[in-house]
């Protein structure tokens, strides 16, 4: 019995996902995801965190979690954010600890297994504006937004991204920062005065 194309394809990645996500004895993944096909970024390691979803992260605010999907959005400048969807379609921004490592411009996409740690994160009019700045969006886009907005964002120390041809990401400098990764602020109900 032959099998097509797609069904090698999909048995492929489901046992390249399986290595990825069970790892390598506990050890480093990077070269097992290079020779699978995928590219390591950043500290990618075979750790056993929670393989979670988008919907779930933030009951994980704070702790190390794996998060698998394809890659939705990334920075078209640096490659120094990414926005990752997953299997049922909810997305979620994804930063770089310590703005320490990017990914290639062209991942969009692509399949990517992150680690990293969720936190919920407020983020300002001047913070999303330039998100979406660098994500290449029209003026009228980028002067549409008015208010903060509330949402997970993953702190990604290792990221795999699946297939060839992926640009070399660009190298960040030292002492680089971004205003997405300026003081978190923590979303806290507000108080009500009772007198």
């Amino acid at each position: 019995m032959h099998r097509s194309r797609l069904e090698l394809a999909c048995v492929f990645f489901v046992m390249t996902t399986v290595t990825l996500v069970s790892g390598c004895g506990g050890g480093h993944a990077t070269h097992q995801a290079l020779k699978d096909g995928w590219h390591a970024y950043g500290d990618a390691q075979t750790v056993d965190p929670v393989l979670v979803e988008v919907t779930d992260l933030e009951a994980w605010s704070g702790d190390e979690v794996m998060l698998e999907g394809w890659v939705g959005e990334v920075c078209a400048k640096k490659g120094c954010w990414m926005r990752i969807q997953d299997d049922q379609g909810d997305s979620v921004l994804v930063r770089f600890k310590d703005y320490g490592f990017f990914v290639p411009r062209n991942a969009r996409g692509r399949r990517s297994v992150i680690h990293g740690t969720p936190v919920v994160k407020t983020l300002s009019v001047a913070q999303r504006r330039h998100l979406l700045e660098d994500a290449g969006a029209d003026a009228a886009d980028i002067a549409a937004i008015d208010a903060p907005s509330t949402e997970v964002v993953i702190y990604a120390d290792g990221v795999w991204i699946q297939g060839s041809g992926l640009a070399s990401p660009y190298a960040p400098a030292a002492s680089e920062d971004c205003i997405v990764d300026e003081s978190p602020t923590v979303s806290t109900p507000a108080k009500v005065n009772d007198q």
